[in-house]
């Protein structure tokens, strides 16, 4: 099982209901990984720090701000009070896909499709544009439309993310 998955299934047992945004998710969509720096993941009730310092979490200072480290020391960013690129933490709970991860019936929460296209379009940086690639590669024909299209704030922005979707489906990067 890939380590990043592994580990949002260890987290998902620590910390109850979370779905999961950024690289997690493109896995869990595509079956594709790419290097990550952090897990990403939407809670819908914020978390104390007690609770994360009784599970063994850690809290460390980087570059003046800081950072949550799980147990096993991967790096994790929980949105749990602020949208995530202007979609409500509430929209993404309530239209998550729940993802069998594994023979034994673990199973991950993550961002449906057509969110986790917005989210990476408006994130607009050099990986959520190989992200938005390997979507198209491999979930083209699995994105509901319509479902997207209410993840947008207005038929310009559909369209455009229709259009790079169909790009990138015919022009893979590399």
């Amino acid at each position: 099982m890939n380590p990043y998955i592994e580990e949002a299934v260890l987290i998902t047992q620590d910390l109850g209901d979370a779905t999961f945004v950024g690289a997690v998710a493109v896995f869990l969509h595509t079956k594709k990984s790419r290097k990550s720096q952090d897990l990403d993941f939407v809670v819908a009730k914020q978390i104390t720090r007690e609770k994360f310092l009784n599970l063994e979490y850690k809290f460390v200072e980087e570059n003046g701000k800081e950072r949550i480290y799980t147990p096993r020391n991967y790096k994790i960013d929980v949105y749990d009070s602020r949208e995530l690129n202007e979609i409500s933490l509430q929209r993404i709970i309530d239209t998550r896909a729940t993802i069998p991860v594994d023979k034994k019936g673990a199973a991950v929460n993550a961002i449906c499709l057509e969110g986790l296209i917005v989210t990476k379009h408006r994130a607009n940086r050099d990986q959520d544009h190989e992200d938005l690639s390997l979507i198209a590669m491999y979930c083209y024909r699995n994105i509901d439309w319509k479902i997207l299209k209410t993840f947008t704030k207005n038929d310009l922005e559909f369209r455009q993310i229709a259009t790079d979707m169909k790009f990138y489906k015919n022009n893979p990067l590399d």
